[in-house]
């Protein structure tokens, strides 16, 4: 079990936030309506929908609002700054995506190679028909076909974060893993349909991760920081933190009950797995943290099709296909690109969120939006772990389109 302790406590040190000038919010927001957003960030703290918030909303690469709110702390009620550092955990799937698309712009693979090209322990997938393993009635067939990267990268293959009770412990931070072993347990568990045939959410982008080192000859924290955190200014974005900055991230709070009270997380290794210098596991799918502007820079880069202060991270094309359904019709009307999730017209009608935009978010909390037709960039960064929530995410990003002149 990881044992560490942060001295969350302690005093911040002197951290830079970024020396960024923001747009006048007149030029595309009506002001008064902006600052309504101080006003139910505050409220959210207050009726505790929230433990704290960092938001930030981007106009035409510029932020127009960027704010912290509530306190980093509770217990000592030392107030939360806008460079705190968050859990991503799944925000890190569009960061695997990326770096694994730089090398297929280099010709390294092809987005409909078999998985197995590269990883051979997915060389006979199965899929579940019924029953557990706990149950001792696990029922499997042979898959019709095999996995591709392409449906790794939209969650397309059958990978499900259910192991149909099976004791396989894919990832545990609290034990000596490598991200090789992750994989090999994943690739142990039976889909949940056939590849190609629906979108389930689960363990597809920790495999693309282990993908991308086999492919490139590097481990994926080596690969991610040179690919995509350098280029991105991404300074604050790690999966395990140095020790200067341990005290800039921020602790976990739990209310799993309307009427519980806030307390820290009970599970220590939610708490404290980005602390461990030692492990060697590098999670694709969920392992990284960092800052809410971090984050931003790789959201805009993605609005703005692959460059970021004039430096090419990605082609156009590249990232015109990672916005593009790949699904094909196989979950309904449901869209999902390379990464990132796709709104459509019935998305809109139901939340305002334009059609076309991407959004995605992280299981601590965090939750992104890029809105291409409004050429907005949009996000919302908190810190809970089992956590009774309230409409506080749909009531943000109404605030802010509602701004919208």
């Amino acid at each position: 079990m990881l044992v560490c302790l942060i001295p969350f406590e302690a005093t911040y040190p002197a951290a830079k936030t970024p020396n960024q000038k923001a747009l006048p919010a007149k030029a595309v927001f009506y002001k008064s309506r902006l600052k309504k957003i101080d006003v139910l960030m505050k409220q959210a703290i207050a009726r505790e929908a929230l433990p704290s918030a960092v938001c930030y909303v981007a106009y035409a690469g510029k932020p127009v609002y960027y704010k912290a709110f509530g306190t980093a702390y509770r217990e000592n009620n030392k107030l939360l700054r806008r460079d705190a550092i968050f859990r991503n955990a799944s925000q890190t799937k569009l960061v695997t995506t990326i770096a694994l698309m730089t090398l297929y712009e280099q010709g390294l693979f092809k987005l409909d190679d078999p998985v197995k090209k590269y990883l051979p322990e997915f060389s006979n997938p199965v899929v579940r028909v019924s029953g557990s393993v706990a149950q001792d009635n696990l029922v499997t067939r042979p898959a019709k076909g095999d996995i591709t990267i392409r449906q790794l990268l939209s969650h397309n293959s059958g990978l499900s974060y259910d192991p149909f009770d099976q004791d396989v412990k894919v990832i545990n931070y609290a034990e000596p893993i490598t991200t090789e072993e992750a994989v090999r347990r994943i690739a142990r568990l039976p889909l949940q349909h056939d590849p190609g045939m629906g979108f389930t959410y689960g363990f597809s982008l920790d495999v693309a991760g282990r993908l991308a080192e086999v492919i490139s000859g590097m481990r994926l924290d080596s690969l991610i920081k040179k690919r995509v955190l350098d280029p991105l200014d991404m300074k604050d974005t790690y999966f395990y933190l140095p020790p200067k900055k341990w005290n800039r991230l921020v602790p976990l709070y739990q209310k799993p009950k309307p009427d519980a009270m806030i307390t820290l997380a009970s599970d220590s290794v939610d708490r404290f797995y980005p602390l461990n210098q030692s492990s060697q596991y590098f999670g694709g799918g969920g392992g990284l943290c960092g800052t809410i502007k971090d984050y931003a820079n790789l959201c805009q880069m993605i609005l703005d099709k692959g460059l970021f202060h004039k430096r090419r991270i990605l082609s156009r094309k590249t990232v015109e296909q990672m916005c593009t359904d790949q699904l094909f019709g196989s979950s309904g009307d449901y869209k999902f690109g390379f990464g990132l999730e796709i709104a459509t017209d019935e998305t809109f009608a139901r939340t305002m969120k334009a059609p076309g935009s991407l959004r995605w978010g992280g299981y601590y909390g965090t939750e992104y939006l890029i809105d291409p037709q409004n050429d907005l960039v949009i996000l919302l960064y908190t810190n809970k772990v089992s956590w009774y929530l309230d409409d506080v995410w749909d009531d943000f990003f109404h605030a802010v389109y509602m701004s919208l002149k």
